[in-house]
């Protein structure tokens, strides 16, 4: 969705956001702060309802809830409103094969008009015939070029239209499908790109699905403040972003969690696509931007899991989920496959350093 609101608007919006987000469990990413942003706004009345339903409680939101409210409410809006402007953009080639149309039955009119024309001076004729035939033409000429006129200008408009509805359509499904702050596919944009490499595919066998969670993630948010969180996870969007190939899908699936498809992926392909994440993952170091110091490190464990002939995306995800729990409970930062705070930040100065990706390595080797 696009905010109409001035910098002097916004800014007392922020004002009153804040102290809301404050009282929840949830971080401050841009997630949180689209949901009480809008809600103060009052733009968005049915997640206002829920929010003001949900407080009732006096129980402060989670993560998990402030994602559950945010594809609700604001991302299935704005897939709605792609779907609008899809159906527009239908309405508006329609129309424009309906105007080809109508030029078309004015063209066969003028076409028999000469035809006609050219008739009646093959027999015999007179000056009154030929003077009649001559307006009859100038008559066909002059509407010809009128109609001519009037559809280059229909077709100019409707190509002025086509590239505003192309422009308002591209940013409506980055709204919808794209996680705000890690710039990957969120849950919805995943799901859907998954759907079509199940149908283009004819099914998920011989695909893999990685499920990756970053170890400790709440205790990193405690302890280096939210604001370095929402920067690991850019960070680590970024790793998965570097080992994609193809048709591969990387999303972001929830608060810390992650996602990649890879089709036509055997699980030792795969197996060698989350090593590599998990590497890259575990050689990035926090550090101080003023001392250079090291005061900490990330780490990743992922669950993998490969389609089986007519198996349900769904199945496929809890197969990988409980891969990844498999791969927690022993110990965190590895890879296992199927059978085998609400306080400003402490560090206000932490920063992550980029992690440079391997040089020659194959992100889809077997």
């Amino acid at each position: 969705m696009r905010y109409l609101e001035s910098k002097e608007q916004s800014a007392e919006l922020l004002r009153l956001t804040l102290p809301l987000m404050v009282r929840q469990a949830a971080a401050y990413h841009p997630v949180s702060y689209t949901l009480w942003y809008e809600h103060v706004a009052g733009i968005n009345p049915p997640l206002s309802t829920a929010l003001t339903a949900r407080l009732e409680s006096e129980e402060p939101l989670t993560d998990e809830e402030v994602y559950r409210l945010y594809d609700r409410h604001v991302s299935e809006r704005d897939a709605a409103v792609l779907d609008h402007l899809q159906q527009r953009l239908q309405s508006l080639l329609d129309d424009t094969v309906q105007t080809f149309n109508s030029a078309g039955e004015d063209t066969g009119h003028f076409s028999r008009a000469l035809r006609e024309s050219r008739s009646d001076l093959t027999q015999e004729t007179t000056v009154a015939k030929i003077q009649q035939v001559i307006s009859r033409l100038l008559s066909e000429a002059l509407r010809m070029e009128t109609m001519t006129q009037i559809l280059a200008e229909k077709l100019d408009g409707r190509t002025q239209e086509v590239k505003v509805l192309t422009k308002q359509l591209q940013q409506a499904q980055s709204e919808a499908l794209i996680d705000p702050l890690c710039e990957i596919h969120n849950r919805r944009g995943f799901l859907r790109e998954a759907k079509m490499v199940l149908e283009s595919c004819a099914g998920l066998a011989g695909s893999a699905l990685v499920l990756a969670d970053v170890d400790h993630f709440k205790q990193i948010n405690d302890t280096y403040g939210h604001l370095l969180g929402d920067k690991v996870l850019r960070s680590i969007a970024g790793i998965f972003r570097d080992n994609i190939k193809g048709r591969d899908i990387a999303a972001r699936v929830g608060g810390e969690e992650f996602a990649l498809l890879l089709p036509h992926t055997t699980l030792q392909g795969a197996h060698t696509v989350a090593e590599q994440i998990r590497a890259a993952v575990a050689r990035g170091r926090i550090f101080r931007d003023r001392t250079q110091e090291v005061i900490g490190s990330i780490t990743i464990s992922l669950g993998i899991a490969v389609g089986a002939p007519g198996e349900s995306l769904d199945t496929l995800m809890f197969r990988a989920d409980q891969a990844l729990y498999a791969a927690k409970n022993a110990g965190r930062n590895q890879v296992c496959a199927e059978g085998a705070s609400s306080q400003l930040p402490l560090h206000a100065d932490a920063r992550i350093e980029p992690v440079p990706r391997e040089a020659g390595a194959d992100p889809c080797a077997e």
